[in-house]
């Protein structure tokens, strides 16, 4: 019974569950306009638990888009891998390409190169897009090809990186230039809310002293060094004029993410004055990245400006004499794709680093060189391993020696966030597909003797000739082929017959496949038939007249041996036996026309069927040989007085030894059978004749075709006795 003291608290507490229910879904919408702020904002750490919570109760498209693109943002690459995954497998239908390639990029960074390659194929070959799905593999291709290199640099990480960002490097002189999470920050310094580190100044450090920490860093003067963002530098080699990135005010408390731009600042009196923002900045899009050619007549950079390919291009402008500046110029698609090209670079002689994550890479940002040519740049390529990792590989400038540097990484074996990384060249950038050799001699097969001047012809599996060559002095040739192919090697030389080989190439690179030839003299063939042919005739000869005086001599000590008696009664038995054979005779033939199975050949009694062949080396019955057999069980069992003898047959090819034992297995296979199925193991005879019968003559072998060694690999079903 409840008293009215529990009946008061209760009433309580349904109030209070009746205006929480009210509450949440106000508490969870509240959450997800902060978490949606921080994310317009770009503060992704900000963002990143908010998100978390949201999802557990509600997984919506853009709730997962929003936490995959913040996880995406603070190179937490597994995370990011994890919930694009999740997004394209549920939302597939409702998400742009763009998070297919995020996606891609994600599991590049983790290492996980083949299931980020099937993301794009899957989505090209979805949506039809052939073109693409080619460009992929061409892709996938070439950077096994760059893979192939090897380790290309020897790579350091400079002893004054921190957990925080360091990059951007450059030797000027004896000091080391750099951008830098600000290292001198008091405890009140406001946080940059991407990353939640301290902004970005400018710094330089002894070269003679990189192995000592960061307490050796000092940064640029307070003009320069902001409470904003200071970042990315050029500067001329009289050390004159800085020209760096730093991030603009926002216009309007409305705006959500400043922009940045190029300053330009001049040395006067050793301090950094006549700070200005170069004219060809905007309010609407970033400007970053600067770096000036050799000669100093140009200034490259990165923007995002109207016009571009897509994202960050980078343009070049003309630095006038009197110190203004031309118009931007796009550096055209050869260098800019649909994606980041970003952080320029010039060496001694105009080539072009920069970074990308549009070009075929190894995940996110790689590095790239871009040789100076007449009217431009060449096609990029990627500089190679392990400069470039899965994860953003950019900034490097190149010291005088042009074989050392700097570059700045966030892989996840640095020290933190950004790290820089020394570097020094060790083998050259030679990007070649895989390709391997066919090579040999082509040799007399009766002399050995080396057959110079033979011609040689490369064919494809196609048969499509690719390529002629003629035997050198020492009857070699050599062919450069691709990898994993099927090639035809064909030789002849007048005098001699034809002949050809075929190989096939693997996936080694740089291996020689051998493909020496031997070539049949016309003429010792022809030598070799004569005698064949002379040797048979005499072999007969010798048979005849032996078999002759054998008769004779047998039927004189015959004759002397018995009596008119017994010669009568051997002429009553002979008259007998004859009657009696020619009885059995008679009743055999009369048997032979009610069965259609059994034939006479030549001078044989064959049980028929349809061909019972067997398998290249191999002794197995095959089914459809199991099913023709019945028919000569049948016969068997209607006719028990036949005794059979099975001829088994090899084609030619292996030795004749080989080919005896492997006919008599095969003969003993099909005798096995009939056994198993009836037939008195005494009525069976099984009899292996190798290769000494063949059905089609295969002189050479390779004369047959395998058509050809199959009729040869048969099996003959021969009466030899009939009581």
């Amino acid at each position: 019974m409840i008293n009215l003291l529990d009946f008061t608290k209760m009433k309580k507490l349904l109030f209070l569950l009746f205006t929480l229910s009210f509450l949440l879904p106000t508490f969870g919408q509240q959450e997800l306009k902060r978490a949606d702020s921080y994310f317009d904002r770009a503060f992704y750490y900000d963002a990143i638990p908010l998100y978390e919570q949201l999802l557990v109760k509600n997984k919506n498209s853009k709730l997962i888009k929003n936490l995959a693109d913040s996880y995406y943002h603070t190179f937490d690459m597994k995370q990011a891998a994890r919930w694009y995954t999740y997004l394209i497998s549920n939302y597939g239908e409702q998400v742009d390409k763009n998070y297919y390639f995020k996606l891609n990029q994600s599991l590049k960074a983790i290492g996980d190169y083949g299931s980020a390659n099937e993301v794009l194929s899957n989505y090209y070959t979805k949506i039809g897009e052939k073109d693409k799905l080619d460009l992929l593999k061409n892709e996938i291709l070439y950077l096994e090809n760059v893979k192939t290199i090897g380790q290309r640099f020897d790579i350091k990480n400079l002893k004054f990186n921190t957990s925080s960002s360091e990059f951007g490097a450059m030797q000027i002189h004896s000091n080391i230039m750099y951008t830098a999470s600000r290292k001198q920050a008091n405890t009140l310094s406001k946080l940059y809310r991407w990353n939640h580190q301290n902004y970005l100044d400018i710094y330089t450090h002894p070269l003679d002293k990189l192995q000592f920490g960061d307490s050796l860093s000092v940064a640029l003067s307070k003009n320069i060094n902001t409470k904003k963002h200071e970042g990315t530098f050029a500067i001329t080699k009289d050390e004159k004029t800085l020209y760096f990135t730093r991030n603009s005010s926002k216009k309007t408390k409305t705006d959500k993410v400043s922009n940045l731009k190029i300053y330009k600042a001049e040395l006067i009196d050793g301090v950094w004055k006549d700070i200005v923002a170069l004219p060809f900045n905007g309010h609407n899009f970033s400007t970053e990245h600067p770096a000036l050619n050799n000669d100093e007549t140009k200034l490259y950079f990165a923007s995002d400006c109207e016009g571009g390919h897509g994202s960050f291009d980078i343009y070049s402008v003309t630095i006038q004499g009197d110190g203004t500046y031309g118009n931007p110029v796009n550096l055209g698609k050869q260098i800019n794709t649909d994606k980041k090209e970003q952080f320029p670079f010039l060496d001694l002689t105009d080539n072009l680093y920069f970074a990308s994550n549009g070009h075929p890479g190894f995940g996110l940002l790689d590095i790239f060189i871009a040789k100076k040519k007449k009217d431009g740049f060449t096609k990029p390529d990627n500089l190679g391993l392990p400069i470039n990792s899965g994860y953003d590989d950019f900034s490097l400038s190149l010291n005088t020696d042009k074989k050392s540097g700097y570059f700045s990484s966030n892989r996840p074996t640095g020290k933190g966030s950004d790290d820089i990384y020394s570097f020094l060249e060790t083998r050259p950038l030679i990007i070649e597909n895989c390709k391997q050799f066919i090579a040999g001699i082509v040799t007399d097969k009766t002399s050995q003797r080396l057959l110079a001047n033979a011609s040689i012809q490369l064919l494809d599996a196609d048969g499509k000739v690719l390529e002629n060559s003629i035997t050198a002095a020492d009857a070699s040739f050599k062919f450069t082929v691709s990898c994993e192919s099927n090639y035809r090697i064909e030789a002849t030389k007048k005098g001699y017959e034809a002949n050809f080989k075929t190989v096939r190439t693997d996936k080694e690179r740089n291996l020689t496949k051998d493909a020496s030839i031997t070539l049949f003299s016309v003429r010792e063939r022809e030598k070799q038939e004569v005698a064949a042919l002379q040797k048979k005739i005499e072999e007969a000869e010798k048979k005849a007249i032996g078999e002759t005086k054998r008769k004779l001599k047998k039927e004189k000590a015959a004759k002397e041996a018995r009596t008119r008696k017994e010669e009568q009664l051997l002429e009553n038995e002979k008259i007998a036996q004859e009657k009696a054979t020619k009885k059995r005779l008679q009743k055999i033939e009369a048997a032979i026309q009610k069965e259609e199975a059994i034939v006479k050949e030549k001078n044989r009694t064959l049980i028929k069927t349809e061909e019972i062949h067997f398998d290249y080396s191999l002794w197995y019955l095959r089914r459809e040989s199991r099913q023709r057999l019945q028919k000569v069980i049948e016969t068997l069992k209607k006719n028990p007085g036949i005794v059979l003898e099975i001829a088994t047959h090899t084609d030619i090819r292996g030795n004749s030894e080989y080919n005896r034992d492997l006919s008599q297995k095969r003969a003993d296979a099909v005798k096995d059978f009939l056994v198993k199925n009836g037939i008195a193991d005494d009525r069976v005879i099984a009899k292996g004749y190798g290769e000494s019968a063949p059905m089609v003559k295969c002189e050479p072998e390779t004369a047959c075709t395998e058509e050809d060694h199959e009729w040869n690999r048969r099996c003959e079903l021969v009466i030899v006795r009939w009581d």
